[in-house]
């Protein structure tokens, strides 16, 4: 008799045990849920406060490469890009490579006609005296950014060749219209532009391992990873690689790349525009460069918070 009554006690205490726990369990599970999303949306009111209080002409785009996750402002905006369009000529070189059109190990001499102005070491060679494989003067135009050297390889690859491929992965709102010139010598040249979203999408493309293949995507990338003068790279911890390419003119900025953190890489993409030269200065990068910074800060923040409260390490710059 008191086995038979206490069979049902049994069944309605466990009743209540698993009302409880559900009771408890669901908010949980919703705010677990749910938290991603909260913090994606702070992440975003904190992008658009950061360009709000610059009160620059800015474009930001940074893309989580494991989830997916998207970040935008003025996305679709079309800014300059400079010489962050060497991303896309060195991708172009590799992948003529890797159809066989040439060895990125055979040696070619410097012409004349690739000589011009302004950043870079082979403009200061003597005629006639430089030969370089084409892996080096791809080096050269990463980490020198080498006027000289970038005119060289667009002459062998064609910049008709590179925008062809930028339109094939979707990517056609960048686009590469001049070889690099003085800005005095040809003031009135025409810029390399882009969008945020775009820049981002190529630069995905390219961690995907799809130009062309894994191994000539990875080749790509390091080369892009060479040390060369960014800001990204200043804000970064010094054990943490960063594949892209930087590009300034006197009215604009643009930062480019993907930082490589193991297992959380991202995209991030700064680009300004319209910035006006200071009394003192031809140009003025200031505001622009605070801006960069603190973008990778707060990128930083969210992508890798281990590194950012560990100590900072030296980079060679």
């Amino acid at each position: 008799m008191l086995g038979a009554l206490r069979y049902p006690f049994m069944l309605f205490r466990s009743y209540l045990l698993l009302m409880v726990v559900a009771t408890v369990w669901s908010p949980c599970s919703a705010l677990a849920a749910e938290a991603p999303e909260v913090a994606n949306a702070q992440f975003r009111r904190n992008l658009e406060a950061l360009v709000k209080k610059s009160g620059l002409n800015a474009g930001v785009a940074i893309k989580d490469l494991v989830t997916g996750g998207e970040f935008l402002i003025n996305g679709d905006a079309v800014f300059p890009q400079g010489s962050s369009i060497r991303i896309h000529l060195i991708a172009e070189l590799f992948r003529q490579a890797a159809a066989q059109k040439f060895s990125l190990d055979e040696m070619r001499p410097l012409p004349d006609s690739a000589r011009t102005g302004g950043s870079g070491v082979l403009r200061h060679m003597t005629p006639g005296t430089v030969s370089l494989s084409l892996r080096d003067y791809a080096t050269l135009v990463i980490t020198a950014n080498d006027n000289s050297a970038a005119n060289f390889i667009t002459d062998l690859v064609g910049m008709e060749n590179v925008n062809a491929s930028l339109v094939a992965q979707g990517t056609s709102e960048i686009k590469f219209r001049r070889r690099a010139v003085s800005r005095y010598a040809a003031p009135n040249a025409p810029e390399n532009i882009g969008t945020p979203r775009s820049v981002m999408r190529a630069l995905e493309t390219l961690h995907r391992g799809e130009v062309v293949d894994r191994a000539t995507s990875d080749a790509v990338l390091g080369v892009l990873a060479l040390p060369e003068v960014s800001y990204f790279k200043r804000e970064l911890p010094g054990h943490i690689r960063f594949a892209g390419r930087s590009g300034s003119g006197l009215s604009y900025r643009c930062e480019a790349g993907i930082v490589l953190v193991p297992n959380q890489p991202y995209v991030l993409c700064v680009m300004v525009k319209d910035l006006r030269p200071s009394h003192e200065r031809t140009r003025d990068y200031s505001k622009a460069d605070a801006l960069i910074g603190d973008v990778t800060r707060l990128a930083q923040a969210r992508f890798m918070p281990v590194a950012v409260a560990a100590p900072r390490y030296t980079r060679d710059k």
